[in-house]
């Protein structure tokens, strides 16, 4: 592989790395809807479980993501759920955490009808691991049920989650703005919109920005297990930029009939393009058969295959 295409590579690497950063994937099973309309206080427990409920929502299609290459962006948990907790000897402080709007949840699928939540919590630790203190803070979060007389309908997510940590080795910092995170129902296809920004500060290093826009639709083979195999169609563009990276990286893929056995891909192609933070451009295109697997580079006249 030539020098330009191995930083095209790096860059869609380092695009990943950055999205799931800091999100906890082990998240509890959901709970309970919560209160009426209006206004009120709210525990970390309550937006802990309707996050872990958006989460497990818009996680339906990761499998066939992740394994094209672009896994899906999920809400960053900690502290409201119970999640990631440290072992030793910790404190944690959650206050004037609220909700308003509609907090029912008639369907029974854990994702209100349209709340939205704020709150902030901070905690301290100690241990063998050393110590360190830090924030969670959600501004604004709005979680809305597409179809409240559907339990399949889907989730939609807006809003803006910071967090920081202090520790022995540094200081970070990150702002996740999330335009729009959408999975939502449409007669027998669910189509999905992933929009946001995120912002990493780490000390002594500089800051990381990501910008990410993917859309796409999900068409189950069965409509009675609609998450169990599917074809998907997906567009989506990337850009960042970095200390060593002023000029930015762009990346753009596009899924075209990928499918999902409910084990594996076993059809369809992902095509990636991109430019580095020296301008230098690239491509590759991945293609996908019952039995082989295969990566086509322009600048190699055979493809790279392997058994599938």
């Amino acid at each position: 592989m030539k020098p330009r295409m191995k930083l095209v590579v790096i860059a869609l690497l380092g695009l990943w790395v950055l999205l799931f950063a800091g999100c906890n994937q082990g998240a509890p099973s959901p709970g309970g809807g919560g209160g009426g309309g209006g206004g009120g206080n709210a525990t970390a427990q309550d937006v802990g479980k309707v996050l872990t409920a958006a989460n497990e929502q818009l996680y339906r299609v990761e499998s066939p993501l992740s394994l094209a290459g672009l896994p899906v962006p999920v809400l960053g948990l900690t502290p409201f759920s119970v999640g990631l907790i440290p072992q030793d000897t910790a404190s944690w402080s959650c206050t004037d955490v609220t909700v308003t709007g509609d907090a029912r949840d008639p369907d029974g699928d854990g994702i209100p009808a349209n709340a939205t939540y704020n709150g902030k919590c901070t905690w301290s630790y100690s241990g063998s691991g050393g110590s360190a203190s830090g924030y969670w803070e959600y501004r604004n979060v709005n979680v809305q049920d597409p179809n409240n007389a559907d339990p399949k309908a889907g989730v939609k997510v807006k809003g803006e989650i910071d967090w920081g940590v202090t520790s022995d080795t540094g200081h970070y910092t990150s702002t996740w703005r999330i335009d729009r995170h959408d999975l939502v129902r449409s007669g027998e296809s669910y189509s999905f919109t992933y929009q946001g920004l995120w912002t990493v500060t780490i000390e002594n290093v500089g800051t990381y920005t990501t910008d990410y826009n993917l859309k796409g639709t999900w068409a189950p083979d069965d409509r009675e297990r609609p998450w169990y195999a599917g074809t998907m169609n997906a567009t989506g563009s990337f850009s960042g930029t970095g200390p060593n990276c002023t000029n930015g990286w762009r990346a753009n893929v596009t899924l075209k009939n990928v499918h999902y056995n409910g084990t594996k891909i076993d059809g369809g192609t992902a095509t990636f393009s991109g430019t580095d933070c020296n301008g230098n451009s690239g491509s590759l295109t991945i293609e996908w058969s019952s039995s082989q697997v295969c990566i086509k580079i322009p600048e190699l006249q055979e493809p790279i295959c392997k058994d599938n």
